[in-house]
């Protein structure tokens, strides 16, 4: 039997070479294997278009904000974020430019994108990116693979993403070059914790309130200092003073560290540490009470900052909605480079500010919630939108919950309830009695709690808001109705079997405002849309569907309702009075003819109050979201919901009235139909997409 052959120095040297090409060439494969399984390959080399995100402005050309692509590509990503405006390298203070290089990739402009110095560890750690490039793939397109963002932690899964890194990194690097890749770099970095902000322009901003160009040495390494856990710069006005204090030392002690990574590289002097330690940080979000002069100065006590407000741009709690739409529409958002919505940005502005700061009335109590949208009549664009339930608006991505909610719509649904029976016959002047009636075994009774004993007609029983009328008008007509709710987009509440004529139906405010939009629209339901226009990221336009209206209502029946809905306000019985137009209004011109209609719930859960002029409609709910706990006395009782429609008068009005269909005439100043004039609903159009 051959022995064999002993070790030798060359042998030992031979077979540890053989062993590194062996890893390394496996490494390589695994790498090729997971950026090919995900499609890295192609967004890796097409990375600048993916970081890109879409510019959207209002109807009017003014910018409304950027939407990012975290959640692009049919990737469940659980980070949510969203790009910032990108600046130049020279628009970015060249001390927080240092101070990144030197902490996370001191030797970034002299490797091509992977360090092998520091590749084993990373490796067999997976911790931090090795490298700004791999970094900057780890945050964009790996992200929500492997076991990034995806809650699966495994070796396997590790090793398989830092070699898919250590592929497309090189390829990043040829592609664009080192200087292009940091600029990219320093533009998408994951603050995430500082209001899922990404890039130093945001972080800038949010943070301390300057420029990325007016950032100071210290305030440019607390930025980069924060990078390893940018989740604890958050803190709330709850959070324990022990733990607040603890969490800005951590944070002051990573300010100190990158300050003195900074010196050992020789890239600022003693004199500068000295003076950077020296300053007081004070972020906006926080309040610090320091002690001690120079380097040092130690944190006594830290706490949220009451005074802090951080409102992002309007389309930050538009986006997920605006996403659906494009995607909706056969549109890809990760190739679409400019965005025109139909929200007008000064009411956008305006309505985010009474339903998420101070209402007409004042601040909103704990607990108390407010949605709230405006569409044009024209076509159903969506003018403005605001919701306070919608997420933190300092931390949470956008939800609208004034697109989504749903709650019981209660007397807001009457005015549909009088469309039915207008095309069935009924006019404004039909008349039914005001007294104790019942739905089945239940007995009916009316806000008030009293009963007027009276013959009453439809539209004083509106103004009044009678349920016993609304009642007994919907018992031959329920199932019109239903058929009615079900296309303008309300969900039936299958728990409650009271009539549908007192609103039980549920539905969002936008739903809302979209079915009264029809009153003044001839009769035509529009489907909401946000998207006007779209174009590709050569600035070409891309194609977006015909938004198109359906007949919801005979032209002459929607115009008694809008006669109806006007009764609130200016009858002596209407319960609006407040809604009618000021001196200061008549004066400018300014008195458009307002029609609205309130509602509340029997457990007071819910109070709304929908509206309509010649060219907006709008709907405004206040309550619990959740639906527990009933609404402060006050906001019922001083009808702060329809106070807020107000704001209708204040939008520019190409139409300033609503003529009348043939066949309509006047009866004692009240719309109704020429003697022997019938008018017929067409069938209620396809039920409407949620």
């Amino acid at each position: 039997m051959r022995q064999p052959a002993p070790w030798t120095l060359r042998r030992v040297l031979r077979a540890a070479l053989a062993g590194v090409g062996g890893l390394t060439l496996a490494t390589m494969l695994l790498g090729i294997a997971g950026a090919a399984s995900t499609g890295a390959f192609t967004r890796a080399w097409n990375l600048r278009t993916e970081l890109l995100p879409i510019a959207v402005q209002d109807r009017g050309g003014a910018p409304l904000g950027v939407i990012d692509h975290c959640r692009e590509g049919g990737i469940p990503n659980a980070v949510p974020c969203r790009e910032s405006l990108s600046v130049p390298l020279s628009a970015i203070s060249r001390q927080f430019l240092l101070a990144y290089v030197a902490k996370e990739d001191v030797r970034f402009f002299t490797h091509p994108g992977v360090d092998l110095g520091r590749l084993p560890g990373a490796l067999l750690s997976g911790a931090g990116g090795s490298t700004i490039t791999q970094q900057l793939l780890k945050n964009s397109v790996l992200a929500g693979h492997f076991d990034y963002d995806t809650g699966r932690r495994n070796p396997l899964l590790v090793l398989t993403r830092k070699a898919s890194e250590l592929v497309l990194a090189p390829l990043v690097t040829l592609k664009y070059g080192r200087g292009a890749v940091f600029a990219m770099s320093v533009n998408s970095l994951p603050w995430l914790g500082i209001g899922q902000r990404k890039g130093i322009y945001d972080a800038s901003r949010t943070v301390f309130g300057v420029e990325p160009a007016d950032l100071t040495l210290a305030q440019s390494c607390f930025l980069v200092g924060l990078l390893p856990s940018p989740g604890k710069y958050l803190v709330a006005n709850d959070t324990p003073p022990e733990l607040a204090t603890a969490r800005f030392r951590w944070m002051r002690q990573q300010q100190l560290l990158t300050l003195r990574i900074l010196r050992d590289h020789s890239l600022i002097t003693a004199g500068e540490l000295a003076a950077a330690a020296a300053e007081p940080i004070q972020p906006r979000l926080w309040r610090v009470e320091y002690a001690g002069d120079g380097a040092e100065q130690r944190v006594v006590s830290a706490s949220r900052n009451p005074a802090y407000r951080n409102q992002p741009e309007p389309v930050w709690a538009l986006q997920s909605l605006v996403r659906r739409e494009l995607l909706s529409s056969g549109l890809d958002p990760r190739r679409v480079g400019r965005l025109v919505l139909t929200i007008d940005g000064v009411a956008q502005a305006a309505l985010t500010q009474r339903v998420t700061g101070e209402g007409v009335t004042g601040p909103r109590p704990a607990g108390v919630g407010e949605g709230a949208a405006i569409v044009d009549v024209r076509g159903g664009g969506v003018v403005a939108l605001a919701s306070s339930t919608g997420g933190d608006l300092s931390s949470e991505m956008g939800r609208q919950w004034a697109a989504t909610g749903l709650r019981p719509v209660a007397s807001t649904v009457k005015p549909l309830l009088y469309s039915v029976a207008f095309g069935q016959g009924l006019t404004q002047l039909s008349r039914f009695w005001d007294r104790p009636t019942s739905y089945g075994p239940q007995p009916i009774r009316n806000n008030s709690g009293t009963f007027l004993e009276r013959r009453v007609t439809i539209r004083e029983a509106n103004a009044r808001s009678l349920n016993t009328v609304a009642v007994q008008v919907g018992l031959e007509r329920e199932a019109g109705l239903r058929r009615v709710l079900a296309s303008v987009g309300y969900r039936e509440d299958p728990g409650n079997r009271a009539s549908p004529a007192l609103g039980t139906y549920r539905a969002a405010p936008l739903t809302v405002a979209n079915a009264y939009a029809s009153f003044v629209n001839g009769g035509q339901l529009c489907r909401p849309h946000l998207i006007a226009e779209a174009y590709d990221l050569t600035g070409r336009p891309l194609p977006l569907p015909v938004h198109t209206c359906e007949p919801l209502w005979n032209p002459g029946v929607a115009y008694q309702t809008f006669d109806l809905l006007r009764s609130a306000v200016s009858e002596d019985y209407g319960h609006l009075h407040f809604l009618r137009p000021s001196f200061m209004q008549r004066l400018l011109g300014r008195d458009r003819p307002l029609g609205a209609k309130s509602g509340t719930t029997d457990d007071i859960r819910d109070t709304w109050c929908a509206g309509v002029t010649p060219q907006y409609a709008m709907s405004v709910w206040i309550g619990d979201p959740n639906g527990v706990a009933s609404v402060p006395t006050g906001i019922y009782r001083e009808q702060t919901a329809c106070r807020e429609l107000g704001i209708l008068r204040e939008l520019p009005h190409e139409l300033r009235s609503v003529s009348a269909p043939a066949g309509i005439t006047e009866a004692s100043g009240v719309a109704v139909p020429l003697p022997g004039e019938t008018f017929t609903n067409p069938s209620p159009p396809g039920r409407a997409a949620p």
